[in-house]
């Protein structure tokens, strides 16, 4: 019985080779041109321009409670929980120590600019 599969040789020795002038450039060239164009193919269309005002304001307003509470030595953690559990929303240290736990009211008054109580 035959084997289809033919036994591996060693790579070829590239030491004997001469590269013609200048191909290098060329092909590369042709490369990056046409990594280019496959690149552009892939990527996304926006067909409806910037996420409404509203949405960024409130990006802005989480990044200003975020902001308030790492120079305050604290971070807000979201725990996801078990399957038909709510969400922990946790309070944590510079170290990452849980401080305490917080209700999801006391979240949004954080980020709606409030103060830890």
């Amino acid at each position: 019985m035959s084997s289809p599969i033919l036994p591996i040789q060693g790579p070829p020795d590239l030491s004997t080779a001469t590269p013609s002038a200048g191909s290098d450039t060329a092909d590369l060239s042709a490369f990056v041109s046409e990594l280019a164009s496959s690149e552009a193919m892939l990527a996304p269309v926006a067909t409806r321009g910037a996420p409404p005002r509203e949405v960024l304001d409130q990006i802005a307003a989480a990044g200003k409670t975020h902001a308030r509470l790492r120079e305050s030595g604290q971070q807000l953690r979201f725990i996801t929980a078990a399957s038909g559990e709510p969400t922990r929303i946790e309070i944590h240290d510079g170290d990452g120590n849980v401080v305490r736990t917080v209700s999801s009211t006391e979240a949004c008054e954080l980020a709606a600019g409030g103060r830890l109580r």
